[in-house]
């Protein structure tokens, strides 16, 4: 179970007979929709092969992952998440993207400049491909992240605190500070950071190690597309550990449930009390 801890004194309750849950949420899987340059809409699954034409490009879909070839043909994609959904992405100077849930990336389909930029909104992984006479750089609605070649994770949804990049290996610019691996930046700072907690959500889990309940709540929200509503004061409660991103929504509250804290699940709304 996922413990949690409260900065207010403990008390002495009953704890109730746990509520039973009759209808439940599977978790997230591998869909998402390519948007191609004149604006057709095309809807990515999980299973099995397909080809994608773009004009004279063709786009390589296989076992949730979209893949493109070395092309002299730039038109610009746009790759977007649903909640409830992730995505891989291979771009053509090899350079690997994981797209989290409710987010997007715009590229262009060639990079025959001297410089390669991609466009994103909410979180995703990136594995640059090294080359250093052609700097990747990284657009969030505030932030610009420029790389040579490493590992990084940004996470830019609007409803979190801030843009938070946090940085596996190599080196990373942002807005002319210099981060190295093991930290983040976020908000303006360079911080130390967990890169366990941070890089989680890729690695398949949800990782509450000092984790705020709201904070919690919203990528839950994400991953398996409900939306949270709260009753009574638990904001002061602060989870810990870790549960699989492959657990089904009733599972996931079965494992945070305990006498302070408890759900309740009506379609898609999900009461916290």
């Amino acid at each position: 179970n996922i413990k949690k801890t409260d900065s207010s004194p403990p008390t002495t309750a009953v704890i109730p007979v746990p509520e039973i849950i009759d209808n439940d949420v599977l978790p997230g899987s591998n869909k998402a929709v390519l948007t191609l340059s004149d604006g057709t809409k095309v809807e990515l699954k999980d299973q099995g092969g397909q080809v994608i034409s773009d004009g004279k490009l063709a786009i390589r879909v296989k076992d949730g992952a979209l893949a493109y070839s070395k092309t002299d043909v730039v038109v610009y994609n746009t790759m977007t998440t649903p909640k409830g959904g992730q995505y891989k992405l291979k771009l053509p100077d090899g350079s690997v993207v994981w797209l989290n849930a409710s987010s997007s990336i715009t590229y262009p389909t060639a990079f025959p400049g001297n410089t390669r930029e991609v466009t994103i909104t909410g979180e995703a992984y990136f594995e640059v491909a090294k080359n250093p006479a052609k700097p990747f750089t990284v657009k969030t609605y505030k932030d610009e992240i420029t790389v040579k070649g490493t590992s990084f994770n940004v996470n830019s949804y609007d409803d979190e605190d801030g843009i938070k990049t946090s940085l596996l290996e190599g080196s990373v610019q942002i807005n002319n500070s210099l981060l190295t691996p093991g930290n983040a930046y976020i908000n303006g700072e360079i911080i130390k950071t967990d890169l366990t907690k941070d890089l989680a959500w890729k690695n398949g889990v949800f990782n509450f190690h000092n984790t705020k309940l709201s904070e919690a709540m919203r990528q839950i929200a994400r991953w398996y597309d409900v939306d949270v509503k709260y009753e009574g004061n638990v904001d002061r409660i602060e989870l810990g550990g870790e549960i699989g991103r492959n657990l089904t929504l009733q599972q996931v509250l079965k494992g945070l449930q305990d006498k302070d804290l408890h759900f309740r699940l009506e379609g898609k709304t999900l009461t916290v009390y």
